[in-house]
C-alpha cells in the first residue's frame, strides 16, 4: 500500500475545506445572520490553517494573495460578529439602557453586514477559487518528488508538527494562568488553543477517533476563554461607539469588566493545575507523537 505524502494530503484536505468555505460564502451572501457569520469565520479559519500548516505545498505567490483576501473578509466578518457579541451581553445585563444601546449596535451591525456581503459577492464574482485551483494544479505538475517537506509521509509530518504545537500551547497556558496575566497574554493563549484545535481537526481524517477525542478536550477551556474575550470585545465596542458616555454607559462598562474578570478567574482556577503539571504536558506530547496514522 502506497504511503500518502504530505503534498497529497494537503491537496486533498485543502480542496475539501475550500469546497466547504465556498458553500458557506454563498450561504452568508443569502443571509448574514448570527449563525451564518459565525460559520463563515470558522470556515475561513479552518482553510487558513491549512495554508499555514502546509505552506510549502502550495504556490507561494497565489497563497499569499489568497490569505490576504480571506483575512480582509475575516476582518469584516469580525466587525459584524463584534456587534452580535456586544448586543447579546448588553441585553443580558437587563438595565433600562440596554434596549437603546442594543438598537444602536444593531444599526451598526447592519452597516457592517452590508460591507461584508459586498466583499463576499466580489470574491465570488472574481472567481478566485477557480484561479486558485488552477494555480495549485500547475504547481503540482512542477513539484519535485524529492521535496523534503511535501514528499515526506504525512504521518511523519504530523508527528513533527503536533508535539511542537502542544509545547507552545502549554507555554502560553502557563503564562495565561498566572495571577498577573495580562489581557494580551490570555488572548495569545486563546489563539494558540484555536490553532492547535484547528490543526488537530485538520489531521483528524488521518488519525481517526483518538485525535478527535483529544480535540474535544478544548471545549471547556475555549468556552471560558470565549466568554472572557466576548466581554473584552464588548467593552472595546462600547468605548469605540461612545456608548460609555451615554446615560447608564459607565454602569454597563463596569458590569462587562466585572463579568470579564469573573470569567478569567474561573479559567485560571480550573486550568492552572493543568498547565503547571509537567506530566500533563508529557502525556500530550507523547499522544500527539505516538498515535499511529491510518494507512
Amino acid at each position: 500500500m502506497s504511503v500518502t505524502t504530505t503534498k497529497q494530503f494537503a491537496t486533498k484536505q485543502g480542496e475539501r475545506l475550500l469546497r466547504g468555505l465556498t458553500i458557506q460564502v454563498a450561504r452568508t451572501i443569502r443571509a448574514h445572520g448570527v449563525n451564518e457569520v459565525h460559520d463563515l469565520r470558522v470556515a475561513i479559519r479552518r482553510y487558513l490553517r491549512t495554508l499555514v500548516v502546509f505552506k510549502p505545498c502550495f504556490p507561494s505567490g497565489e497563497s499569499r494573495r489568497m490569505r490576504r483576501s480571506l483575512k480582509r473578509i475575516m476582518t469584516q466578518a469580525g466587525s459584524v460578529r463584534d456587534c452580535d457579541i456586544a448586543m447579546q451581553l448588553i441585553i443580558r445585563l437587563r438595565t433600562p439602557e440596554s434596549g437603546p444601546m442594543a438598537q444602536q449596535l444593531r444599526e451598526r451591525r447592519e452597516q457592517a453586514a452590508e460591507l461584508l456581503t459586498g466583499s463576499l459577492v466580489r470574491w465570488t464574482e472574481r472567481k478566485l477559487t477557480a484561479a486558485w485551483r488552477k494555480a495549485v494544479a500547475a504547481a503540482d505538475e512542477r513539484a519535485k518528488k524529492d521535496d523534503r517537506f511535501c514528499g515526506t509521509s504525512i504521518g511523519t509530518t504530523a508527528k513533527r508538527i503536533l508535539p511542537e504545537m502542544a509545547l507552545e500551547l502549554f507555554r502560553h497556558g502557563r503564562t495565561a494562568t498566572h495571577e498577573d496575566a495580562s489581557v494580551e497574554e490570555v488572548h495569545e493563549f486563546r489563539i494558540a488553543t484555536k490553532n492547535l484545535r484547528y490543526t488537530l481537526d485538520l489531521f483528524a481524517p488521518l488519525y481517526g477517533p483518538p485525535l478527535t477525542g483529544m480535540a474535544s478536550q478544548f471545549k471547556t477551556v475555549q468556552g471560558l476563554l470565549g466568554d472572557f474575550n466576548d466581554c473584552a470585545t464588548a467593552r472595546r465596542l462600547v468605548v469605540r461607539q461612545k456608548i460609555s458616555k451615554q446615560p447608564g454607559g459607565k454602569e454597563i462598562l463596569a458590569a462587562l469588566k466585572k463579568r470579564q474578570k469573573k470569567k478569567l478567574a474561573q479559567f485560571q482556577k480550573e486550568f492552572t493545575p493543568v498547565f503547571s503539571d509537567a506530566s500533563t504536558l508529557k502525556s500530550w506530547k507523547e499522544a500527539t507523537a505516538g498515535i499511529r496514522p491510518l494507512s
